[in-house]
């Protein structure tokens, strides 16, 4: 069984009450209305974050500067990803909603609910959700990622050709007739 069926099948079930209050705040933070637009920028940050270390690597720099074909190619694979993920996570935006009203429903009681809900009508709760999705863009918090891209693709493409040569060895031989 994997990790989700198990997790799903033993999740505590959740008092309604605390449901019906988790709802009203998951659509106080994250506006039915605006939800989609909050996930594209979301998106949108990540995915520029991801980019730029790959576009930093010295052997794709070098595949662009030998061809800029290289970088059209590129920046093609990069804006289908991104629409089709897109895509994907906006369709998926009820069932998110959904889950993290369940997910707050088992964390916080009736009365926290409340107070969550409380703070979040303030000017301060108002702004933090008008503005939440976006520090994924901060200079800071981008620079940490890209950092953290870089790292981890120095090792990606010799990872890969190992594991290829890995499941190669699995493979019976071909005999031929």
């Amino acid at each position: 069984m994997s990790q989700t069926a198990t997790s799903e099948a033993t999740a505590p079930a959740v008092d309604p009450a605390r449901l019906a209050a988790a709802r009203l705040l998951i659509d106080q933070i994250f506006p039915p209305a605006t939800r989609e637009q909050m996930m594209n920028g979301m998106m949108a940050a990540m995915t520029a974050n991801i980019r730029q270390p790959l576009m930093a690597n010295p052997e794709f720099a070098a595949a662009v500067n030998k061809d800029p074909r290289v970088k059209t190619l590129f920046d093609a694979f990069v804006a289908r990803q991104f629409a089709r993920s897109t895509q994907v996570l906006n369709a998926n935006l009820p069932g998110m909603a959904d889950a993290m009203a369940h997910a707050y429903a088992r964390r916080f009681d009736t009365a926290q609910l409340h107070d969550l809900s409380a703070f979040f009508s303030t000017p301060t709760g108002k702004i933090y959700t008008a503005t939440s999705m976006t520090i994924l863009s901060d200079h800071d918090i981008a620079a940490w990622q890209r950092n953290v891209m870089t790292q981890s693709m120095k090792t990606v493409q010799s990872d890969i050709a190992d594991l290829v040569k890995q499941i190669t060895a699995l493979q019976p031989p071909v005999k031929t007739p």
